[in-house]
């Protein structure tokens, strides 16, 4: 089988990223690794993830940024998956706080306001990608390009 033009493989990828929020996030705790789910949601060409200011996470990317998170793909029964490796934030800055909540559909649930201490907001910075079509047996690696 041919392998598909980078470009054209990352654009495919990105699409399946805006349309499948629900994902896994991996952490480090000292030195066992730590997965829970995530909504992962895009703007302003950035990722972002909101959690409550005393999870585990939030000290865990504090003490190691380096993170992975993993989205799960379904197609046609076929099943298939989107690593996305790089490094996470905290946020502090209001406005990305104000603009996040605004963003992300299930923020009124379970915060007051951008302002609200519980609120934490962590950005997510992408480095490398490993895609698995739905339906393939083999995924396809790439380092993902900022145009």
């Amino acid at each position: 089988m041919a392998r598909v033009h980078e470009s054209a493989l990352q654009a495919e990828a990105l699409s399946w990223i805006r349309q499948n929020q629900y994902s896994y996030l991996a952490t480090l705790d000292k030195k066992q690794p730590r997965v829970r789910p995530i909504v992962l949601f895009s703007y302003n060409d950035a990722y972002w993830f909101i959690t409550f200011s005393g999870d585990s996470k939030i000290q865990q990317i504090a003490s190691n940024r380096q993170v992975e998170v993993c989205i799960p793909l379904h197609q046609d029964g076929q099943t298939g998956y989107i690593r996305l490796t790089g490094t996470a934030s905290i946020v502090n800055n209001n406005n990305d706080k104000a603009e996040a909540a605004e963003q992300c559909y299930f923020f009124d649930e379970y915060f007051n306001g951008y302002d609200d201490p519980d609120f934490a907001l962590i950005s997510f910075d992408p480095s490398d990608v490993e895609f698995l079509r739905p339906g393939e047996n083999f995924s396809q690696s790439f380092t993902l390009k900022r145009y």
